[in-house]
């Protein structure tokens, strides 16, 4: 199952809320519920939001790819111990594109 995934960093940049996101394939794991901790490596998370969405008829025949009927996005946010980690940008990146089961990463707050 493919979910979509974004948090905060808990850093801001010129008062703009620095964000992670991307989709994560969970295989065969059950949907996580609020509350449920979830290990990004060594970023350890909890589930504030999870929400559904049914996807349009048109929008899943038009498409060039096989798309599910219910997209699931979940929101979360840092435990406290990772949020005194203190993580740049960068760190969240390099940390989350090692995982064989993120895709789509997308990190604001990056140098370019």
């Amino acid at each position: 199952m493919r979910i979509y995934v974004a948090f905060d960093l808990d850093n801001k940049r010129n008062e703009v809320d620095l964000t992670a996101e991307f989709a994560w394939e969970t295989g065969d794991l059950p949907l996580p519920r609020r509350r449920d901790q979830i290990a990004f490596g060594e970023l350890i998370t909890v589930v504030d939001t999870v929400q559904y969405s049914c996807m349009d008829i048109g929008h899943i025949v038009a498409s060039d790819h096989e798309e599910p009927p219910v997209k699931i996005d979940l929101w979360l946010r840092l435990t406290k111990a990772t949020r005194e980690g203190k993580y740049a940008p960068h760190e969240f990146h390099s940390i989350l594109s090692e995982l064989p089961s993120v895709s789509n990463l997308c990190v604001t707050g990056l140098p370019d």
